[in-house]
């Protein structure tokens, strides 16, 4: 699939602003753990993480947070290894968004600090690709 250099460039900002959300993820990880650990379980949610409507919200931030990323470089690239390391880390997504959704299961999962620092990796490598 053929790009025009400005939608390059619009590519490329999206990617350093997605770059700078998870540099700042990774740099607060141990305070955003610790602060989880301050809250007890039994606190009363507001929003059931179990509702199909809560469920929508979330797979639509991720489909802008993450996987629209993945769906650019591998229309951009073709490349058959993007592909695979793209639906892993859309399965391993879907795994952590689906199944920890509770405050117990957040405090123990380090897959989103996982998925973060492997999604950096790879918007990075995929911005060295556009810029070559």
């Amino acid at each position: 699939m053929g790009i025009n250099n400005h939608e390059e460039i619009y590519i490329i900002i999206y990617c350093f602003i997605l770059l700078i959300l998870n540099i700042d993820y990774i740099r607060d990880y141990n305070n955003i753990k610790e602060g989880l650990k301050d809250l007890s379980s039994d606190v009363e949610l507001l929003v059931n993480p179990h509702g199909i409507s809560w469920m929508f919200f979330v797979l639509i931030f991720n489909f802008f947070r993450r996987w629209l990323i993945y769906l650019l470089a591998l229309f951009i690239t073709g490349n058959v290894v993007v592909l695979i390391i793209s639906c892993v880390l859309v399965v391993a997504d879907l795994y952590d968004r689906l199944f920890n959704n509770t405050l117990a299961k957040l405090k123990k999962s380090k897959i989103r600090l996982f998925l973060t620092v492997v999604d950096t990796v790879y918007i990075l490598f995929f911005v060295i690709y556009l810029i070559l």
